[in-house]
Parts: C-alpha cells; structure tokens; sequence
C-alpha cells in the first residue's frame, strides 16, 4: 500500500510540475509539542510555513527546520502526511519577483542553507525558524512585505502549552524579550498579498 501512495504520488507530481512557480509558499498543519504552543500563541492552525522553487523543473521546498535545507517537494508531502494537511499560496502581483529577484533568492538561500533552527524565535540570521525564513527571502530579494513583523507581545503568551515552552527554552518568561520582531505562519498566511491556489484538485473538463 505505502509503495503504491508512493508511485500515486510521483505520478501527480510529474503530472503537475508545470503548475509550480518560483516562489510558491507551502503552509502546513504539523504536529508535536512546539506546534501545539504555536497554535496556542497564535489561534491558527498553520504551524509552519517553507518556500517552493523550481530546479530542472522539479519544485523543492526551502525551509527552515534542524537545520535550514532544501528537499522535494515531493518528499515534503510524504514526510509530513496527507496532503491534506497543506495549503499552497503565491503572489497576487508577482512584478517584482523577477528572473533578477529569482536568482537573487537562490542565492540568498545557498547562504542560509544548513544554519541551525531558531527554537528561541529572534530576528537575527544567525538561526532561522520557518517564517522567518519566508518573509525573509522575499524582502531580502525583492523588496517584498508578505506581512507586517509583530512582536513577541502581540501574541498569546498566557496559555499554559505557550508558557511551558518559554520555560523550557529561555527558563523563565522575565528573561524572554517581549519587543523582539517575529512573524508567525499565520501571520504570512493571512497576508492581503497572496492568493490561495490548488494544485491536486482536479480540473473539470467542459462536456
């Protein structure tokens, strides 16, 4: 059966490839103990959050996890489950994402690749977390805001999944910045610049 789901797989994706652009987001429902208190901090689903581009025209994913890297697309989906636990946006007016901005983002991105998540969620690129990450490709290469930055105050601190990881990571809520720029998947998410797009739904065909 799994080897089948497999085959059924690559064969949509070989079929679909054409369907993908530069600059695709993927949005995804996960699970565990740090999605649990980001959907508590945030009152979203959308957990975590990675960028897609084309190489030979194969759709890989960017993104950031322990630690930053690139994988298929295809490789994405089995690892985190159904597909249906995924959301796919791009860019209402994709103007400024050029060929020039592209390679830009490429390059940006081989920088990045391999340096170590950000489990404490701060604006620095020395360590990423995975929308960080996204809007950061973006701005970076073609002076694009997907979202305002928030700060860690804006958020629900105050359940007790969203405290208990505080404690586990900085040790106590004092020594936890509350000014400090971060962005949510959410936040990106419900960006007015993206449109949502379905790429496994099957088109009908007119009689």
């Amino acid at each position: 059966m799994i080897k089948l789901i497999t085959l059924c797989l690559f064969s949509l994706f070989s079929t679909l490839s054409a369907q993908w652009q530069d600059g695709d987001i993927i949005f995804s429902k996960t699970s565990g103990r740090q999605a649990i208190a980001v959907l508590a901090a945030t009152e979203s689903p959308w957990t975590h959050t990675a960028v897609i581009f084309m190489k030979k025209n194969k759709p890989m994913v960017l993104e950031a996890v322990q630690p930053v890297q690139i994988i298929s697309l295809e490789k994405y989906i089995n690892r985190s489950g159904s597909k249906f636990k995924h959301c796919f946006k791009r860019l209402k007016n994709t103007s400024k994402f050029t060929p020039e901005a592209i390679k830009k983002a490429a390059k940006w991105a081989k920088k990045h690749v391999g340096k170590n998540y950000d489990g404490k969620f701060q604006w620095s690129d020395k360590t990423l977390y995975c929308s960080e990450l996204v809007w950061k490709i973006f701005h970076q290469c073609a002076d694009i805001e997907l979202c305002k930055i928030k700060k860690v105050k804006d958020y629900n601190l105050n359940h007790p999944k969203v405290k208990q990881m505080i404690k586990e990571r900085f040790g106590s809520i004092s020594l936890l910045n509350l000014e400090e720029k971060i962005v949510a998947p959410s936040d990106i998410f419900n960006s007015k610049l993206l449109v949502e797009f379905h790429p496994f739904k099957k088109k009908k065909h007119a009689n």
